[in-house]
């Protein structure tokens, strides 16, 4: 298989091609991008300021209800759709530190089932946390 994208954290090969581990199939690949769009906060990316999803804001919020759930699926599903349109988010579940005792104290999971738009008879499932 050839190499499609590079994998977050990098990490040194340990095969022949290249220096960076790559992803060999797309739904590494998008999973991969997701993480990236997830974890980046806006101003991070130079001439793409508006790129990622910004979620630090969210993770000190003093009341945890449905507003908030919806306001972070809402920024999510945005910013897929802007970034990454050939990926459906099918079904996105965020759930509090509180709702769930395995996520550390004060962090968001997020549960994300998503496809390809091209290949809509194939869904992976990504989970995430957000952390302090």
């Amino acid at each position: 298989m050839s190499p499609i994208g590079l994998t977050l954290p990098f990490a040194q090969t340990t095969g022949s091609v290249g220096f960076f581990e790559f992803t060999s199939d797309e739904f590494s690949a998008i999973r991969q991008n997701l993480k990236s769009i997830l974890v980046t906060n806006w101003g991070e990316r130079v001439m793409h300021y508006n790129f990622g999803c910004n979620l630090r804001e969210f993770l000190f919020e003093p009341i945890r209800n449905g507003s908030l759930k919806e306001r972070i699926a809402d920024r999510v599903i945005s910013q897929t759709a802007t970034w990454m349109p050939f990926v459906s988010i099918e079904e996105l579940n965020v759930i509090f530190s509180d709702e769930d005792q395995t996520l550390p104290e004060q962090s968001i999971g997020l549960r994300i089932v998503f496809k390809i738009v091209s290949r809509p008879d194939f869904s992976s499932l990504f989970k995430f946390v957000v952390t302090p």
